[in-house]
């Protein structure tokens, strides 16, 4: 495959990914909901991080560090979990009184506590790293030039940009947030319980990778 059909065909199915609903999505959109346009966008630049460090380690061959040092990616599955869990219960309480017909924004925090929300919930899943290898594999080679190799994680890294941007945008609209305050308990509770679910496959996922290891 020549270097610009690894390019767009790479950038096209990760792109795709964007489609599939995952905690990525609903914290960053919470977040945006819940907190204003600003620290949703901080959520979602932690999650372009997580996203650099990933398709990084798969793009440049360093997924060895899957097996050499696979107990520390399980116990990351397990503190991410653990971290995801308990945002997912503090969700689902949702005890903020929300008022953002006005504009108003009642839960506020400092900016690096959204980051560490969008770093966390995107680097507790390792498998992430897997997930790029499978899209690698197939769009690129050994005779792949490294240039075409940085254009495709500059790529990736853009993309995960564009598109946390898009979110915030239209989860930050007035219409959008004023139909949200009237339901914002419901949705809470509902992503309360998604995020709860996929944090505990996380937890499960790292104790059983490391009992079996053991």
């Amino acid at each position: 495959m020549d270097p610009l059909h690894s390019i767009i065909i790479t950038l096209f199915l990760f792109v795709l990914t964007f489609f599939n609903p995952g905690a990525n999505l609903f914290i960053v959109v919470q977040t945006t909901l819940s907190s204003g346009k600003k620290a949703g966008l901080t959520c979602g630049y932690g999650v372009v991080l997580g996203n650099a460090i990933y398709s990084g380690l798969g793009l440049f061959g360093l997924v060895t560090l899957m097996s050499e040092f696979g107990s520390l990616f399980s116990l990351i599955k397990i503190l991410g979990g653990l971290y995801l869990f308990y945002y997912a219960i503090t969700v689902f309480k949702n005890r903020t009184q929300l008022n953002l017909s006005t504009e108003n924004i009642v839960e506020s925090f400092p900016s690096g506590v959204y980051f560490r929300r969008g770093v966390i919930s995107d680097l507790s899943n390792p498998q992430t790293v897997l997930f790029f290898m499978s899209i690698f594999s197939t769009t690129i080679s050994p005779s792949t030039p490294l240039w075409t190799k940085l254009v495709i994680w500059f790529g990736i890294i853009i993309a995960s940009l564009i598109w946390r941007i898009i979110l915030c945008q239209t989860f930050s609209m007035t219409s959008v947030r004023r139909m949200y305050s009237r339901i914002h308990k419901i949705v809470g509770k509902a992503v309360g319980i998604v995020l709860g679910t996929l944090a505990s496959r996380l937890i499960y996922q790292g104790v059983t990778e490391l009992v079996v290891k053991r």
